[in-house]
């Protein structure tokens, strides 16, 4: 559905046209909401990163990369140039574990480190394929952009009216939309849900 059947759809629920800005704010809200309830794999991208310098350790800020930047998935080596084949995937770690056991730095790694993700391996680096979660396109309206709103779309729509509802003390009502808007985030994970990574 685009934004808009979404927002209609929900004023049929409520019958409060005079909230109508309240139920757009309320749709995009939702929209967030539902493809932030997990990790799915229709909100994974790809793409290459290419480093200035081929170097054993490198960096990049993701939302550069990748606008809409939510949570690595992985980065895998890239071998060769453009016509090279991708290599090993590398390990995501917390920075507190950098160092193995015996103390030595490892290697083959990546970690967040504030809004930087480092990158340290075994041989020098200047190609990687990158793979990252992202958050839906929620403005402007006419760019509007969910798989969930297009596949699962009342979703959104119950999960909007639960918190019209609430907001306007009707609980009762609340609570029913509520309890429809968990079924459908219940096919949702059934169907979509992605192996959560791990940083």
């Amino acid at each position: 559905m685009t934004f808009q059947e979404l927002v209609n759809e929900v004023l049929v629920i409520v019958k409060r046209p005079d909230l109508t800005d309240r139920v757009e704010s309320q749709v995009r809200a939702s929209t967030l909401k539902m493809h932030h309830s997990d990790f799915y794999y229709r909100d994974l991208v790809e793409v290459s990163v290419e480093f200035s310098e081929e170097l054993f350790i490198q960096n990049f800020i993701p939302t550069e990369v990748v606008p809409k930047f939510r949570k690595v998935k992985y980065i895998r080596i890239w071998r060769g140039n453009a016509d090279g084949m991708p290599g090993q995937f590398l390990t995501p770690i917390q920075i507190e574990n950098s160092n193995d056991a015996y103390g030595y730095i490892k290697e083959n790694v990546f970690y967040m480190a504030g809004q930087m993700l480092q990158v340290r391996t075994s041989t020098a680096l200047k190609r990687i394929l990158f793979g990252a979660y992202v958050h839906p396109t929620i403005t402007p309206d006419n760019a509007y952009t969910s798989w969930i709103a297009d596949e699962y779309p009342f979703a959104i729509i119950y999960e909007a009216a639960r918190a019209i509802f609430r907001s306007i003390g009707f609980q009762e009502q609340a609570n029913e939309y509520a309890q429809l808007a968990g079924e459908v985030l219940g096919e949702i994970k059934l169907s979509c849900v992605d192996d959560v990574p791990l940083t």
